[in-house]
């Protein structure tokens, strides 16, 4: 019998259709979201993954941030480049994001999906 949390899916996966420009979300400390991270943030109440995010110092031109399921109820926020460097790995975050895992870019004081990554430029 699986377990229901094995039952998830990317949030990606789900989020796929934003592939037009839509407005951006003025978010906070000069950062925007894209319309795909906004709608996410909202509906699946992930605001804190965000904010994790903004608050992290280190920037390269483009950040990779997996958050993943790794128990019920348990995440781990992974940052990485676009060389695949692991930069920073936040263990143990607790949530109840539905989702197993969630891909988020940070270009520069941009949030987007990985599917708008071309599509928006600040």
């Amino acid at each position: 019998m699986k377990k229901r949390f094995e039952n998830r899916s990317s949030a990606n996966f789900l989020y796929d259709y934003f592939t037009v420009p839509e407005k951006l979300h003025e978010y906070h400390n000069g950062y925007y979201l894209s319309e795909g991270i906004n709608e996410i943030a909202l509906y699946e109440n992930c605001y804190f993954v965000l904010d994790l995010i903004c608050n992290h110092k280190l920037n390269f031109e483009i950040e990779i941030w997996h958050f993943a399921r790794y128990t019920q109820d348990l995440f781990l926020l992974t940052g990485k480049n676009k060389n695949d460097i692991i930069f920073v790995e936040i263990k143990n975050l607790q949530s109840d994001f539905y989702f197993d895992d969630l891909i988020i870019l940070k270009k520069g004081k941009l949030l987007c999906l990985p599917i708008e990554e071309n599509i928006y430029s600040l």
